[in-house]
């Protein structure tokens, strides 16, 4: 069977490890799963009634179209139907975006590190991915802007960048947009959003309104607690989402997740008290890692960076080890970011396991543990 030559290069995603499977590997009662950006708390218990009403319609297909969640999603943001492109996740929609933007030689730029799925699409395409270093872990927007050449046809900017958790205002975003070429699409992965207390949180939606070139990629997947359902969305021209539609398989948003997220969008109280309980425990965990003199990179996110160094164990065996004592954490090592970890913002419960499981790592002359 001959495969075509981009595969050579393609590994696939490695998601994180489930919490059943680290239980029976390791024998253990309790683990927690702070690896994987998710929301610690279940959908809103609107959502869960709206998905078991609409269970007996399982044997039907989807809208196609997805017309109420559209129409929804438009009128929320001040936009039309057409403005509006939905998938099953962001990542659906980033990869329909390298299948109607890029070919063999075009040039994708986006920081390193970064979203992994970032270097997928320019492989899977045969593209160049023109990868910029992260500044003091922060996007460098004005060495972004410089790497744009005539072959460029996509800049991505991740806003809270993932793995790092660091945000750039949106006015420094505006500056790298009107810097470029009309006809290259700056991509603004705005996952992690609803996570965002900087005043400018909403700012790329203006952005995006004046530039036809500009898509937004949001996702019910983290604050909502819907990533089990897999849908995301883009605000962008309506050129650009007909061409979205023309590549993307058919039915690609499920019943349920067309069904949850179309309820999630009235609550949005309850996503600015998520909001609030995130930001609260993000400080905590910043607090307690700080009294043990552990460093943190600053968030935005639900997530963030913790240095894994100076441990009673090699710094590539510090994830490995809290595995085992069941805190499921990212190491950083596979992210690009060697010497720290990617820990998601649980329940306060979780948090603290976490600080006891990595407090007993500690070298026997580091500083106060917890």
């Amino acid at each position: 069977m001959k495969f075509i030559p981009a595969l050579s290069n393609m590994v696939p995603y490695e998601p994180g490890r489930p919490l059943e499977l680290v239980m029976r590997e390791f024998g253990l009662e309790h683990v927690v799963k702070l690896a994987s950006n998710e929301f610690p708390l279940p959908p809103f218990d609107e959502v869960k009634q709206a998905i078991v009403e609409a269970l007996d319609d399982l044997n039907r297909y989807p809208d196609g179209h997805s017309t109420d969640l559209r129409a929804a999603l438009a009128a929320q943001f001040g936009r039309t139907p057409e403005q509006v492109a939905v998938g099953s996740g962001s990542c659906e929609l980033l990869m329909l975006l390298g299948d109607v933007l890029l070919e063999k030689g075009d040039e994708v730029v986006f920081a390193d590190p970064s979203f992994v799925v970032y270097s997928d699409i320019c492989l899977r395409h045969e593209a160049k991915a023109v990868t910029v270093p992260l500044v003091d872990h922060t996007h460098d927007l004005e060495a972004m802007t410089a790497a744009v050449t005539p072959r460029t046809r996509m800049v991505i900017v991740c806003n809270p960048n993932n793995p790092t958790g660091t945000y750039v205002p949106v006015a420094d975003v505006a500056r790298l947009v009107e810097s470029v070429p009309g006809d290259v699409l700056v991509v603004i992965d705005e996952a992690y959003n609803e996570f965002v207390t900087a005043a400018d949180s909403q700012g790329a939606l203006a952005l995006q309104a004046a530039h036809d070139n500009v898509i937004v990629l949001r996702t019910f997947s983290k604050i909502y607690g819907l990533c089990g359902l897999r849908v995301g969305y883009g605000l962008c021209s309506p050129e650009l989402r007909g061409a979205l539609d023309k590549v993307r398989q058919p039915f690609n948003v499920n019943r349920l997740a067309q069904t949850a997220a179309l309820e999630a969008l009235k609550h949005g109280d309850q996503v600015a008290e998520r909001r609030r309980f995130n930001a609260e425990l993000r400080a905590y965990l910043v607090e307690r890692l700080a009294a043990a003199g552990r460093a943190t990179v600053p968030s935005e996110a639900n997530f963030m960076l913790v240095d894994t160094r100076d441990l009673c164990r090699p710094q590539d065996e510090v994830c490995g080890a809290l595995l085992a004592l069941g805190a499921i954490v990212r190491d950083g090592n596979a992210l690009g970011c060697p010497g720290w970890a990617r820990v998601s913002v649980g329940t306060r419960e979780e948090v603290d396991f976490f600080l006891e499981k990595l407090a007993s790592l500690a070298a026997p002359d580091e500083g106060g543990s917890s």
